[in-house]
């Protein structure tokens, strides 16, 4: 039997060992900052899926067998007269929209912008999935702490206006007159009363209601595909 009980960040150490390299050549590798690394194997923050992809690219001699599960061995041992398959991660640049580029985005939403005018983000295509259409949002502030951080990216797909008043429960990125925010729907009155409730998740956070016709565009947030470490 091997140990469930294992946490990720003490199998990410064993497998550093098992490598016999340093957090820092480690952090080389991967074009990260190697503070990320300390923070990860202090136990102050957990690995995001998009690093750990880029581990089990960078150095495909380590089982994501061990790293995801804890099944052991760490590496994989080539078989005589055989060779090591090597596990490649497919991307795609997707449209970006950075923080700082939050205001001209509303300002030429409604001008017909296209999205190849946008800066792109690199995503693994298993965090993209079936969205065809994505976009990746950075989040600013801590509104939506602790599930979304400042300097999150996240991949969002856009809602058509036809279903904007079905949208309720999740996390969605909104224009509303000259504002982009990220929040929560809880209350979607927009059959009702034309209007919308956006929540923030951090209680300091406060919340919104959004008249319909202040409304310039919606979309979805599927999953996140980058978080700061803390």
């Amino acid at each position: 039997m091997y140990d469930t009980q294992e946490s990720v960040q003490e199998r990410l150490r064993k497998v550093f060992d098992a490598l016999e390299i340093s957090i820092y050549q480690a952090a080389k590798d991967l074009g990260e900052n190697s503070s990320k690394f300390y923070n990860i194997l202090n136990g102050r923050a957990k690995p995001s899926y998009d690093t750990i992809l880029r581990l089990l690219e960078q150095y495909p001699q380590v089982r994501a067998d061990y790293l995801l599960r804890g099944q052991p061995p760490i590496l994989a041992e080539p078989e005589s007269n055989g060779k090591v398959i090597e596990m490649r991660v497919s991307y795609r640049d997707l449209p970006f929209v950075p923080t700082r580029f939050y205001a001209s985005f509303v300002e030429t939403y409604t001008e017909g912008l296209r999205l190849n005018q946008l800066e792109t983000y690199r995503v693994a295509e298993t965090l993209i999935g079936e969205h065809r259409n994505g976009v990746v949002i950075e989040v600013a502030g801590n509104s939506m702490s602790p599930q979304l951080l400042n300097g999150a990216k996240v991949l969002a797909v856009h809602v058509d206006p036809s279903d904007w008043e079905y949208q309720s429960g999740g996390i969605f990125a909104v224009i509303y007159r000259d504002y982009f925010v990220v929040k929560r729907i809880k209350e979607n009155e927009l059959l009702t009363k034309q209007r919308l409730t956006l929540h923030s998740d951090n209680p300091n956070g406060g919340s919104v209601t959004v008249q319909l016709k202040d409304i310039r565009g919606i979309w979805r947030v599927v999953r996140v595909v980058d978080a700061p470490v803390e």
